[in-house]
């Protein structure tokens, strides 16, 4: 194979930032900020099993973080694969506020005459996009894509544009199952009291399901338990893009929780507060964190499991995997001959609910360090699935494989 034509090595070869605007912070350990940065992969590949006949060119990459260990893993997973399947790629960043105008004109900026794909992190101006660049191959990663996917949604026409194959959300797309997945965890742990805080329904509105669908179903448990759970307050706590506010825990009903339910990036906007509140007296010393995303920290990876943070539901950034696949088969003209139309594919979690478990995450994967040697995408799960390889791949194959248990925490034991 040809060598990487550009490396500015600094964590993670191929990376050159060109920083245009400050970072936003995100929820669901999503950072997002403004700005065009590039990366810039091989521009060779293949691989055992090579298919001679490829065709390359730039794959774009729009991304909502711009660092922790999501950014840190997608870019290690676009400098292996895109030099082993002869591409070069550019990451590029959204508007901070999800705005049209902004996606696209981050796409703009971007654009070269070589440019044959593109991974989208957020969903602001999909269509505009699409219209505008007609030919280009589009996929989304981590996002339920909800402007697509709904009626009235602002790119709902985007769902049947055969250059559209769909996204693949960060968990649950739909904010019921998660408010029942969570739910669930409060009863089995035994908690009679908890909270809920969660990001900006504006933002998120997943959320929100999630928050009734959690008080719906522990009211519904309450009608034949022995000893009731209460949720505190009426609605969830709204986080609006900052740490939970210390003065929370004055209000006595917070003081004696058993847990708090952060239907974000807990470990960023609850755990400081919670662990300070812990230190002060003014809260619980067993209450509890359960909540989305992960961060790298050593202190805060310490203390998943038996720490504060009990729970942890990380979206596995290995799902990238379904963005590269749909996208290859699609340039190299061997799409999945049973594929019809796009759709919204659930991520699989990481569930991570002990130490034993999160020591598993640190040593046997690559979520926290992006040491590719460690991937569940090995090159046999290429040749298995990617059509260049396989002629005989099928996307109902590829969509099981993509919803099971390889992205689970199973997969690192």
């Amino acid at each position: 194979m040809k060598k990487v034509e550009e490396k500015n090595m600094k964590k993670f070869r191929n990376v050159t930032k060109k920083a245009t605007a400050a970072v936003f912070a995100g929820v669901l350990a999503l950072s997002v900020l403004t700005g065009c940065s590039t990366a810039d992969g091989g521009s060779s590949g293949g691989g055992s099993g090579e298919d001679t006949n490829t065709v390359g060119g730039k794959i774009l990459l729009m991304s909502n973080v711009s660092s922790g260990p999501m950014y840190d893993y997608n870019i290690a997973f676009m400098d292996k694969w895109t030099e082993e399947l002869g591409y070069t790629y550019e990451v590029v960043y959204g508007d901070s506020a999800n705005d049209p105008a902004g996606n696209l004109n981050a796409v703009k900026n971007a654009m070269t005459s070589d440019v044959v794909g593109l991974i989208v992190m957020q969903d602001g101006g999909l269509v505009d996009i699409m219209t505008e660049y007609p030919e280009l191959y589009v996929v989304g990663l981590g996002n339920d894509m909800l402007s697509v996917y709904s009626d009235d949604g602002a790119n709902a026409a985007v769902a049947d544009n055969d250059h559209f194959f769909g996204t693949v959300a960060g968990g649950y797309a739909n904010g019921e199952d998660t408010g029942k997945m969570l739910a669930q965890t409060i009863i089995d742990a035994g908690y009679e009291k908890v909270a809920v805080c969660m990001s900006p329904a504006f933002a998120y509105p997943q959320y929100a399901v999630a928050d009734q669908t959690i008080r719906e179903e522990i009211a519904a448990y309450n009608e034949t338990a022995e000893t009731p759970i209460e949720v505190v307050d009426d609605e969830a706590t709204v986080l609006m893009f900052k740490p939970l506010d210390a003065t929370f825990f004055n209000e006595p009903a917070h003081q004696d929780l058993d847990a708090i339910i952060g239907l974000c990036a807990g470990q960023q906007f609850i755990y400081p507060p919670l662990s300070s509140a812990i230190a002060s007296g003014t809260a619980n010393p067993d209450t509890k964190l359960i909540t989305f995303g992960m961060e790298g920290s050593s202190d805060l990876v310490a203390d998943v499991g038996t720490g504060i943070v009990q729970q942890l539901y990380v979206p596995n950034y290995e799902e990238i995997f379904f963005c590269m696949a749909m996208l290859d088969n699609a340039i190299q003209g061997k799409q999945y001959s049973d594929y019809t139309q796009s759709e919204v594919l659930d991520g699989v979690y990481v569930h991570i609910s002990s130490d034993e478990i999160m020591s598993n995450i640190e040593n046997n994967s690559p979520l926290l360090n992006g040491d590719m040697s460690k991937s569940i995408i090995t090159d046999e799960v290429a040749q298995k699935y990617l059509t260049r390889y396989n002629p005989d791949a099928t996307y109902a194959e590829f969509r099981e494989f993509m919803l099971s248990d390889a992205f689970s925490e199973k997969a690192y034991e």
